[in-house]
């Protein structure tokens, strides 16, 4: 065989390209692709996004045993099998950023696999090939493998369906080497039906698959008799796995895809569809989250190819494979554009798989045509999409590495911030303690939002990470006595609003030089500080036992109380005269002698009498369960006057009671118990001044 019959042959039949050369470029596209989605893939994108927040939350429910068919939601609802199948692999592999995304890397990668073989299974290796390429490099489809979504699960559904209906049912006018078998038809029911689980545009799917079934029983197809029983099979086993999701749909009508669908749809459908043809090769999707904005799904020359290779297969329909191509893209178009804000590149991910197999077709019948003839164009033709696929290489790394990263719209829309900060712990942790402030917390009223500190430990990769919890606006919490520690405010807004007599303590502390927000964490040393202030509260700031217990005498702190709490003292210098309706400020200083009561909470009283209260407030502003021995907090403490306070000398007592049962801790004086509560100092109450200023 000559050199231009080898050429001849590579270029237009397979010969060459049906094994070790098919394979080796496959292998070396594969590792292209499994180095573009997971490069970088613990903080490229820096956070989460909160419709991927909400989708980690459900993997949550999942584990604690909460799976439905459909998740409800504000959206409508979610299909459940992505976030079972994201449980199931976070609990081997862990959390973070990169457990929760590693599934989607998967299926992307096994997407280009099975995109190949489907080409190569279709048509010949070098449509596989440049199919698996082109999907290799793409934007948008890198962008799905990163993304914690049940929308990177599609290519892989689309891809495997198709393969799964090109290996059982005929697509081709002779009987093929290798027969059909159980197997074959079992993959495709299953994944037929789990598709309804995964997806909306499962729908879809299953009709471009029901529909070629029955194109091949109108068209008399002599090898589909001959596999109806196997079709038969494949469409009852796809019944079997759906009939949950069909009794869903019929009882939770406002749930199910088609509704959703449906009902969230309010764009002109020509538009839409208009909007969608022209992203591919012109506008693209203006989302940051799904692409660059402005950047094509697409070059030009590729789409000029995927415009060719559509064409082939409408004038080549009369053959099972390229009828089979035509109606899986026509059946799923629904899907990619009937959608919110057409277009939309993650809905898009349903035609993805198709187009690729265009671009390949498109590019095998220009270097079959009679243009290239000599083997000199046919080498310039093989060099030139050789060449398009490493501009698109080049194209995608600097959108997605530099520009995409560095974009300004992406940040807020991922919690690029929250990002920096969990990247900032999961790197320096170790080093010192961390308190983590969280505003919301708030031991009188449980959260039931999903929070700045919330999102952020879902971002951080460390399954030991160890930290404190305060609310910082109304408390400062001292790891260790005061010693070095970190204090994490996710705002500024959280740094503005803590009181400015813990704004003081703050102030000694230094903001980190690291690639966080500004000001967003502050190291703090205060260990000489808190010791001085501690001696100074035992001599200016006594307290009383309660008066049913001794004769009020003042007692220097410190206080020992049950549950290994330890009363250090209270600001004096602070607000002793107030008008009905204020509130009474009391600033108290707590240690930790160790674990404390989960549900420990702290109880402040204003008193007319000593069994007179006339304003309560009963809070902890720290969270208890991540205390530790010689924790010291700051606690301030707002007690709402009634605004029909009479005037006179009002009495403040502290103490502490666990929420379970109530009951209050005692007051310890040695092995002996002084009662369960201690007075701190009076206030005034002032009558209001008249308008006449009488």
């Amino acid at each position: 065989m000559t050199t231009q019959s080898t050429l001849l042959n590579l270029v237009r039949g397979h010969v060459l390209m049906t094994s070790r050369m098919s394979y080796f470029i496959v292998v070396v596209l594969l590792i292209l692709a499994s180095a573009l989605r997971i490069i970088d893939l613990s903080h490229l994108p820096l956070g989460f996004s909160d419709d991927e927040i909400i989708n980690i939350r459900l993997v949550d429910n999942v584990r604690q045993g909460d799976i439905y068919v459909f998740f409800p939601g504000d959206d409508g609802g979610r299909e459940g099998l992505y976030h079972v199948l994201a449980a199931f692999v976070t609990s081997f592999v862990g959390e973070g950023t990169i457990g929760f995304r590693i599934l989607s890397v998967w299926l992307g990668v096994l997407s280009v696999a099975i995109l190949y073989t489907l080409g190569h299974h279709l048509f010949n290796p070098i449509i596989g090939v440049l199919a698996a390429g082109l999907l290799s490099v793409n934007m948008s489809a890198i962008l799905l493998s990163r993304a914690v979504s049940s929308d990177a699960a599609v290519l892989f559904l689309v891809s495997a369906t198709m393969l799964a209906l090109a290996r059982s049912l005929p697509v081709y006018r002779r009987t093929r080497v290798v027969t059909s078998n159980v197997a074959s038809f079992a993959a495709l029911g299953v994944l037929l039906g789990v598709g309804f689980y995964m997806h909306p545009s499962g729908l879809f799917i299953v009709l471009g698959a029901m529909i070629y079934i029955a194109h091949l029983v109108f068209v008399r197809n002599v090898m589909f008799r001959q596999r109806r029983s196997y079709t038969g099979f494949a469409i009852l086993l796809m019944l079997i796995i759906s009939m949950p999701y069909v009794i869903s749909s019929v009882n939770l009508p406002q749930y199910a895809a088609g509704q959703r669908i449906l009902s969230q749809y309010t764009d002109g459908l020509l538009r839409s569809v208009m909007d969608g043809l022209a992203s591919i090769i012109y506008t693209g999707d203006a989302d940051p989250l799904h692409n660059l904005p402005g950047r094509p799904l697409v070059d030009i020359f590729s789409g000029l190819f995927i415009l060719a290779g559509f064409f082939i297969c409408i004038l080549r329909r009369h053959r099972p494979r390229f009828m089979l191509m035509l109606l899986i893209f026509l059946s799923t178009l629904p899907a990619a554009f009937i959608v919110e804000n057409s277009p939309n590149f993650a809905r898009m991910s349903v035609i993805f798989p198709q187009l690729a197999i265009f671009f390949g077709m498109g590019f095998y019948s220009l270097i079959r045509s009679r243009v290239f003839v000599d083997v000199v164009f046919r080498r310039l033709a093989v060099a030139g999409v050789l060449a398009l696929l490493v501009l698109n290489l080049i194209w995608t790394w600097q959108d997605l590495f530099v520009d995409w990263r560095d974009n300004e719209a992406v940040m807020p829309l991922v919690n690029g911030e929250l990002g920096q900060i969990a990247h900032y712990l999961d790197v320096t942790a170790d080093e010192t303690p961390v308190v983590l402030c969280n505003p919301a917390w708030d031991s009188s009223q449980p959260e039931s939002v999903v929070i700045e500190i919330d999102k952020t430990l879902l971002m951080m990769n460390r399954s030991n990470f160890a930290y404190h919890e305060a609310n910082c606006a109304r408390s400062l919490l001292l790891t260790n006595g005061g010693a070095r520690q970190r204090i994490v405010f996710f705002n500024e807004q959280t740094r503005e609003d803590a009181h400015p007599y813990l704004q003081e303590w703050l102030s000694i502390g230094q903001p980190v030089a690291a690639d966080v927000p500004r000001g967003s964490i502050v190291e703090l040393a205060a260990t000489d500080l808190l010791a001085q202030r501690a001696g100074e509260l035992t001599t200016t700031a006594p307290v009383s036992y309660a008066p049913e217990v001794s004769e009020p005498e003042p007692i220097a702190p410190p206080i020992r109380f049950g549950g290994n709490l330890t009363f250090l003292g209270y600001e004096p210098k602070v607000r002793r005269e107030y008008a009905p309706g204020d509130s009474v400020e009391v600033i108290t200083y707590w240690r930790a002698e160790g674990e404390l009561l989960p549900d420990l909470t702290l109880l402040t009283h204003v008193l007319a009498s000593p069994v007179t209260p006339t304003g309560i407030r009963d809070v902890l502003y720290v969270n208890p369960v991540l205390m530790r021995d010689r924790d010291v907090f700051i606690q301030v403490t707002r007690v709402q006057l009634p605004a029909e306070a009479l005037p006179g000398e009002l009495l403040v007592s502290v103490g502490a009671y666990r929420q379970a049962d109530l009951k209050r801790l005692p007051v310890l004086e040695g092995d002996q118990e002084r009662g369960d509560r201690i007075f701190l100092y009076s206030v005034e109450v002032k009558a209001p001044e008249s308008a006449d200023g009488g």
